[in-house]
C-alpha cells in the first residue's frame, strides 16, 4: 500500500505535538466534526445511495442473460355461423377457449445484451470514484469550514480586543481634552475609531455566528466550542519539494479525473451497443402447454411441448442503429472533451495549491515577525504619545496595525492547513487517517 510523503510529514508533526494539552470532551475539534458530518452530511449520504443504486444495475444486466421463465394464457368466448355444404351441417355455434403456457427463454447470442454488461461495469467504477471525490471533498469541506469558524472567532476576538483598546485610548483622551492637554480634534479621530471598531465587532459576531452555521449544516448539530490550534504548531513543507511529482499524482489518483477515464470507456461500449442493432439475436425456446377448444366438430383438449431455437436478424429499422452510432460517437467524443477540460483543471489546481501551500509557508513566518514588530511599534508610540512626541491618530493608527497583522498571522496558518490537504484532496491521497493526525495540532 502505498504510503504518501504528506502523511509521513504529518506524523512529524504529531511527534512535535504530543505533549499538547488533551482536549476537552465538551471541545469540537477537526475529528469530532469529521465523526458527525460522516453519518450526517447529505451530499455523503446521497453519493452513496447513488453508488448502491449503481451496483444493482449489475444484477440486472446479468440477469438478461441468465434464463427467464415466463407464463402466458388466454380465454376467449367465440362465436361461429357455419354455412357449409361439405363435411358436417351448418348452423351457430358458441364456445369457450383458453391456451395456457410455460414460456423459457435462454439467449444464446445477444450483443447487446453482452454490451450492456460492460456499460454497467463501467457505469459502476465511475460511482466507484465519483464516491471515492465524494468522501475526500467531505473531509476538505469539513476542515474547510472548521478552519473559518476559527478564523471568524479569531476576527471576533481581535476586533474585541481592538474595540477595547480604543476604548481605553478615547477615555484617556476624553481626560486629556477636558483637562485642556489636549485638542478636541483628538477626541472626535479616537470617537470615530470607536465608531469604527463597534461596527467591526458586529460584522465579526455576524461572520462567526455564520461560520459556525456552515459547520450545522454538514454535521446537523449545533458545533459546540472549537478547539484551537496548539502552540507548537509549525508548517511543513510538502515533499518531495517537485511540483512534478505532485502533478504526477493526480494524474494518477486523482478521483475526479479517474471517473472521467471511465466515462470515455463507458461511451465505448455505448457505440458497441448500438452497432449491435446490426447483429443478430439468437436465443433458445421452450414451451409447454395445454390447450381446450371447441366448435362444431366438438371440444378439445390439447397437450404441447416445444423446444427450438430462434433467430432474429434485422434487415432495414429505417436508419435508425445508424443514426444511434452517430450519436453514440458523438457522445464518445463529448466525454472524451471533457476528460481533456478535467486533466487541464486538475492540473491547473495542483499547480495553484502547490504554489499557495508555499506560499502561505512563507507568510506565516513573515506576519509573525510582522506582529513582534508591530507589538514593539506600539509600545514605541504609546511612550512618545505620554511624552508629546507622538499624536493620537499615530497610536490609533498603529492599533490598526498590530490587529491587521494578528488577524493576517493567524488566517495565514487556517489557509496553509487548508491548501496542505487541498492538495493532498487534488492528489488522491487524503482519507480519515489524515483527520485523525492533525487532531493533533488541536489543544484548549
Amino acid at each position: 500500500m502505498y504510503q504518501s510523503v504528506f502523511s509521513r510529514s504529518l506524523l512529524l508533526i504529531l511527534c512535535l505535538t504530543a505533549s499538547t494539552s488533551a482536549v476537552s470532551a465538551e471541545t469540537d475539534t477537526p475529528l469530532s466534526i469529521y465523526r458527525l458530518a460522516e453519518k450526517n452530511d447529505a451530499e455523503i449520504q446521497a453519493a452513496f445511495s447513488a453508488l448502491q443504486a449503481v451496483r444493482e444495475t449489475r444484477n440486472q444486466s446479468r440477469g438478461a442473460l441468465k434464463p427467464s421463465l415466463s407464463l402466458d394464457g388466454d380465454l376467449a368466448a367465440n362465436r361461429e355461423d357455419v354455412d357449409t355444404t361439405g363435411v358436417g351441417s351448418s348452423g351457430e355455434t358458441s364456445y369457450t377457449s383458453y391456451d395456457v403456457g410455460l414460456i423459457l427463454r435462454q439467449p444464446l447470442y445477444r450483443k447487446d445484451l453482452f454490451t450492456d454488461l460492460d456499460i454497467t461495469d463501467s457505469n459502476i467504477l465511475v460511482a466507484e470514484a465519483e464516491y471515492q471525490a465524494a468522501q475526500q471533498d467531505l473531509i476538505t469541506r469539513v476542515l474547510i469550514r472548521f478552519f473559518e469558524a476559527l478564523a471568524a472567532s479569531d476576527n471576533l476576538d481581535f476586533s474585541l480586543s481592538e474595540r477595547d483598546s480604543i476604548k481605553k485610548q478615547l477615555e484617556f483622551t476624553n481626560k486629556r481634552y477636558k483637562a485642556g492637554r489636549s485638542t478636541v480634534t483628538d477626541y472626535l479621530e479616537a470617537k470615530a475609531a470607536f465608531d469604527l471598531a463597534e461596527a467591526q465587532v458586529i460584522a465579526a459576531q455576524d461572520l462567526l455566528r455564520d461560520s459556525l452555521d456552515a459547520i450545522e449544516e454538514i454535521t446537523g448539530t449545533p458545533p459546540k466550542d472549537l478547539a484551537p490550534l496548539g502552540k507548537k504548531f509549525q508548517p511543513v513543507t510538502p515533499q518531495p519539494l517537485d511540483v512534478d511529482h505532485w502533478l504526477n499524482e493526480a494524474d494518477t489518483k486523482n478521483p475526479t479525473l479517474i471517473a472521467a477515464r471511465y466515462q470515455v470507456e463507458k461511451a465505448g461500449h455505448e457505440v458497441d451497443r448500438f452497432k449491435s442493432g446490426h447483429y443478430p439475436k439468437f436465443d433458445v425456446v421452450a414451451r409447454y402447454g395445454t390447450q381446450q377448444t371447441g366448435g362444431r366438430f366438438g371440444d378439445s383438449n390439447i397437450d404441447d411441448a416445444s423446444i427450438g431455437l430462434q433467430l432474429e436478424f434485422p434487415l432495414y429499422t429505417g436508419g435508425q442503429v445508424s443514426s444511434r452510432v452517430r450519436e453514440a460517437l458523438s457522445r464518445k467524443q463529448e466525454a472524451q472533451d471533457g476528460l481533456l477540460g478535467t486533466q487541464r483543471s486538475v492540473t491547473r489546481e495542483t499547480n495553484k495549491v502547490f504554489r499557495n501551500t508555499l506560499t502561505e509557508m512563507n507568510r506565516i513566518k513573515a506576519l509573525k515577525t510582522a506582529v513582534e514588530s508591530t507589538e514593539t511599534a506600539l509600545k514605541s508610540i504609546q511612550a512618545g504619545y505620554k511624552a508629546g512626541t507622538r499624536t493620537n491618530l499615530d497610536i490609533l493608527r498603529a492599533q490598526r496595525e498590530l490587529y491587521k497583522a494578528r488577524l493576517d498571522y493567524s488566517a495565514s496558518k487556517y489557509k496553509y492547513v487548508s491548501n496542505y490537504f487541498q492538495l493532498k484532496n487534488i492528489t488522491g491521497n487524503l482519507s480519515e487517517s489524515d483527520v485523525q493526525i492533525i487532531n493533533a495540532w488541536f489543544e484548549r
